[in-house]
Order: structure tokens, then sequence, then C-alpha cells
């Protein structure tokens, strides 16, 4: 946004709507993305995700984002829904066993050379550490995977809409259009570099393995979210294919998330 947009306060009102939405869609993703919880609330098959995500999905289409609406994929994923017994069953086919049917890892994909993963698996917990977040202790979620990159993409939405929300009461409005541009920024640099790259990789496969199937209909949502947002921010969106990397023995932890665990797997550093 620019100086004259940003004073305009109809303007704002609208980005911050905008980023809200967008803070919907990246949740519902993160959330049918990991397995489903032992409790239904929250569930992105709900009615109430549902209407949240179609509203969503609406607005972003009228606000004119680029490349396919996202409108139809969102009511074909509402079509489909399935009980958390059926999503935790086919979960465990489509991530389960290593790598899975579908690797849900992003430094897993790409041709380069595997010694690069640790040095990658840095750069995306730094930009996590950035805005005091970092993996929750004692869970089993890499920080590589596209659910939690989903989730930090949410974060920043929702920072995003809260930094827009506060230009009107700051004192130091330099410093206000500051934090803005800073969130703006880190948004389209880890879209750009992390899960703009391989996601529409990993989005083809999971519609490709679950043709009929919840996931699959997920997967058409990522596939143009991501579409979308990457031509919104004037970038290149990610190669529909990817290969994956050779698989090499190591320790790193490959499992995606107990089907108990909690939505938030990245949390706020405590004070020291």
């Amino acid at each position: 946004m620019n100086d004259l947009c940003l004073a305009d306060a109809a303007c704002v009102d609208a980005a911050i709507d905008e980023a809200l939405a967008r803070s919907v869609l990246y949740h519902a993703l993160a959330l049918g993305l990991r397995p489903p919880g032992e409790g239904t609330a929250g569930s992105p098959g709900s009615p109430t995700v549902g209407s949240a995500i179609r509203e969503a999905a609406m607005f972003l289409d009228a606000r004119g984002s680029s490349g396919e609406a996202l409108a139809p994929a969102v009511e074909m994923f509402c079509g489909r829904a399935a009980s958390p017994a059926d999503r935790l069953l086919t979960h465990a086919r489509l991530f389960g066993h290593s790598r899975g049917l579908v690797c849900p890892f992003e430094t897993e994909y790409g041709a380069e050379g595997v010694f690069r993963q640790p040095q990658e698996l840095a750069d995306i917990a730094g930009s996590y550490l950035a805005f005091g977040l970092e993996p929750l202790e004692g869970g089993d979620e890499r920080v590589d995977h596209v659910a939690c990159e989903c989730e930090f993409m949410d974060f920043l939405a929702r920072k995003q809409a809260f930094a827009l929300g506060s230009l009107d009461t700051s004192e130091d409005q330099e410093e206000a259009k500051g934090r803005l541009a800073t969130v703006q920024g880190a948004a389209r640099g880890f879209l750009r570099d992390h899960l703009g790259r391989f996601g529409r990789a990993f989005a083809s496969r999971l519609i490709q393995e679950d043709k009929d199937g919840f996931h699959g209909a997920l997967g058409a949502v990522l596939f143009r979210f991501l579409t979308q947002e990457c031509r919104r921010l004037g970038l290149s969106p990610g190669p529909a294919s990817l290969e994956l990397r050779p698989p090499v023995p190591d320790d790193t932890p490959m499992a995606c998330g107990r089907p108990d665990d909690e939505l938030i797997q990245i949390q706020r550093r405590p004070r020291p």
C-alpha cells in the first residue's frame, strides 16, 4: 500500500479485511493439513469454518486477485466433509511412513544438495524467531512442514491487520508504517523463498493422490490460493511439479504430528 492509500480510511479498512480473509484461509489450510484432533470444534469441515472460508474466498475473488477464482475450489472442499476417523486414516496413508505418498516437508523438494537442508531449516526457523516464535517444546513437527508454514503466514496476515489498524491510533506514524512494512516484507519474503516455492508442487501431489477426497480438495484450495498470493505480491508462482531429493538416512523426526496435538505448533519465546 502506498502512502496515499494509507491516508484513505476506506482503503485501510479494505486492506484490513483482506488481511483477515487471507488469515482465515491460511488457518483453515494449516488445520486441514494436520491430523484431526479429538474434538470437532474448529474442524476445517465444520459448518462454521466452511462459512468463514467461503466468505473469505469470495471477498478475495472480488478484490480482483490474479489467477483462478478461489470460490469454486473452496465450495468443492466444503462439499467433501469427512469424519475425524476417516481423515485420520487418509492422513496416515498420505503422509505416514517416512516422507509418505505426499511429502509435506519443504526441504525435501528440489534438486539442491542434501547438505543445504540444515541451512534451509535454520533459515525457516529464523523467520519464525524474528517474530518471537519457536517450535512448541516437546512437539514432533518439523519447522518446514507445510502446515507449520501456513500457520506462520496466518500469523503474519493477522499481524498485518493489526498493524494497519494501529495506523490511526499510533502517535508515531513513521514507526507505525515501519512496523507494517516489516510484516509485509516478511510475508513476501517467506512466500517467495519457502511456502510459495514448493507449496504448489505439494498441492499437486495431494490432488493426485486423493482425487475425490477431503485432502485432495484441500490441495486444490492451497494450489489456487498460493497462485493468487504470489501474483498479488508480484512473485512468480512456484512450479506445479518438483522432484523430491534422494532420501538419505538420518535421525531427523519425520512425523507429521499426533492426533491430539494442539493447533498452535509455534509459540512465542518466553521472555528472559
